[in-house]
């Protein structure tokens, strides 16, 4: 490949309208370093060396199984990087989008950069064909030009980033110029056509960057196990799309991401009963599917001072109004589906002994209920009148 070739492919990749087509170089790959702002790393990268980057790849990117493949087949020049000139070193160039090639090919020529897994790395070094020195790139002027990119490559594209990752892309990009002018709401609506999404999904992943964000300065609140590699982001978001999980810890709505207002005692509850396992590896919500309780334990202070001193999460959803509300839908559905039952069975010819049987245990269950509630309202009835 020439050191400055027009590629077909490449436009295809960046067929925005809002990127203009670049040319194909090579720059040295001592001449190329990593992009702590990816928001693929994590955050406590932001400052890190290149020594941190590259540990982190071996441990969660699988470096050594690119190294191989580079090894063996040289690199492939229709996957050029995305660079941006760094200001402070003209000449040296940051490497936007393609960190994880970056580290393939150094440590290729480089083993002894490799912190971790060092002897997986010399093999692969050793046995490599090819070792460049000289990658493909394509140099933008500003980094922000390279965000749009990102969007339509790790968004919309066939690289998806995660939840988290997506929330830190939308966050650098809302810190942009022509997008940090405008007001919250176009903001959201802006940030959702990039994405080809809509408003209230950025909102919610704004919102769920900026609760996160004050877990991590916290140190996790100090959950064993629980850091920026173990917790589940998605179920945090989960957390916040329940109204009443976002007002405990001081958000005004599941869309609320003003960091601000977030009440530290109410997060930190929040964080524990969500992510914190006990001997037996169960947290106090248990799966996902129990923070539906959880929204209703905290809207009732009996409920919620019960959880707070230990009781289960079923025992405290039985202090809120959740238990009588789901008794009473079963029992208008089971009136509903009996009215059905009413309404057909003279169409039936051939009836089975599985049919009177189900009625003789739908009048048993039936009986049952009722004594329960007959004794509930006699109760209640005497209170009242002792009470006169």
């Amino acid at each position: 490949m020439s050191k400055s070739t027009k590629t077909s492919d490449v436009k295809k990749k960046l067929g925005k309208p809002s990127l203009k087509p670049r040319e194909v170089t090579e720059k040295p790959v001592g001449k190329l370093v990593f992009d702590t702002l990816n928001p693929r790393l994590p955050s406590y990268l932001n400052k890190g060396s290149e020594t941190d980057v590259i540990q982190w790849m071996l441990d969660e990117a699988n470096i050594v199984e690119l190294m191989g493949a580079i090894g063996e087949q040289g690199y492939f020049e229709g996957e050029p990087l995305i660079v941006v000139e760094t200001k402070a070193n003209k000449g040296v160039f940051e490497v936007v989008e393609g960190n994880r090639r970056l580290a393939a090919v150094k440590l290729l020529s480089h083993p002894e950069l490799a912190p971790t897994h060092k002897n997986a790395v010399a093999t692969a070094s050793a046995q490599a064909k090819h070792k460049p020195t000289d990658i493909p790139v394509l140099v933008f002027d500003e980094r922000s030009e390279v965000l749009r990119y990102l969007a339509y490559r790790h968004i919309t594209g066939v690289e998806q980033w995660n939840p988290l990752q997506k929330a830190r892309y939308l966050k650098q990009l809302a810190n942009e110029p022509d997008f940090k002018k405008l007001g919250k709401d176009e903001l959201r609506q802006r940030l959702a056509k990039e994405i080809g999404s809509n408003a209230n999904y950025v909102a919610r992943l704004l919102a769920g960057l900026a609760v996160y964000a004050k877990i991590a300065d916290q140190g996790f609140f100090k959950i064993p196990g629980l850091d920026e590699r173990t917790i589940s982001y998605s179920v945090l978001t989960t957390a916040l799309t329940y109204s009443s999980l976002a007002r405990h810890i001081g958000l005004d709505s599941p869309t609320d991401d003003d960091a601000a207002k977030i009440k530290l005692k109410g997060l930190e509850e929040l964080a524990k009963w969500v992510f914190e396992e006990n001997t037996e590896g169960f947290t106090r919500v248990g799966e996902s599917r129990g923070l539906k309780k959880l929204a209703r334990i905290v809207e009732t202070d009996k409920a919620l001072q019960k959880f707070r001193d230990g009781r289960s999460l079923d025992e405290a959803f039985a202090f809120t109004t959740g238990p009588a509300e789901a008794f009473r839908d079963a029992l208008r559905q089971g009136k509903s589906q009996l009215e059905i039952a009413r309404d057909t069975v003279h169409l039936i010819d051939n009836h089975q002994q599985e049919d009177a049987d189900l009625l003789k245990e739908i009048q048993r269950i039936t009986r049952l209920v009722s004594g329960h509630v007959e004794d509930s309202l006699a109760n209640s009835t005497k209170k009242s009148t002792d009470a006169k």
